[in-house]
């Protein structure tokens, strides 16, 4: 099975957009989110408000088009902090698998590289779109 495809933020985060700039080319037409995650969605139960408050602040990274996936990933983090034991074994992979997608385990983690949001004035530049 190849490779998940690495989202076009995390190059840009970790530096890679810069050593493989025709990677950036053909991923130019790519929507751009530069919107917060917000706040949780108002059908969550307490646990669950309060694991996608805990997920925002450890992923400062995360914006508004990631919600769907930070809600999942909030539902299933609530239930498996009720009993771990009673959490079937297909949930918890997939919980593991959300929390790596999101950048929250310690190998994924290691490959995002944030930068000062200042670092550039014009969202082009910031967000990989370079001019030719």
């Amino acid at each position: 099975m190849p490779r998940p495809r690495k989202p076009t933020s995390l190059h840009i985060l970790s530096g890679t957009a810069d050593h493989n700039p025709a990677r950036m080319r053909e991923r130019a037409a790519e929507p751009i989110d530069d919107r917060p995650l917000g706040p949780p969605p108002e059908s969550m139960r307490p646990d669950q408000r309060a694991a996608w408050l805990e997920i925002e602040r450890l992923a400062p990274w995360l914006a508004y088009a990631d919600r769907i996936a930070v809600e999942v990933t909030a539902v299933l983090l609530a239930r498996f902090r009720v009993d771990p034991g009673t959490m079937p074994p297909a949930l918890l992979t997939r919980l593991e698998t959300l929390l790596g997608r999101l950048g929250l385990t310690p190998s994924d983690r290691s490959r995002v590289r944030a930068q000062s949001p200042s670092a550039s004035a014009n969202r082009f530049v910031r967000n990989g779109i370079r001019p030719s």
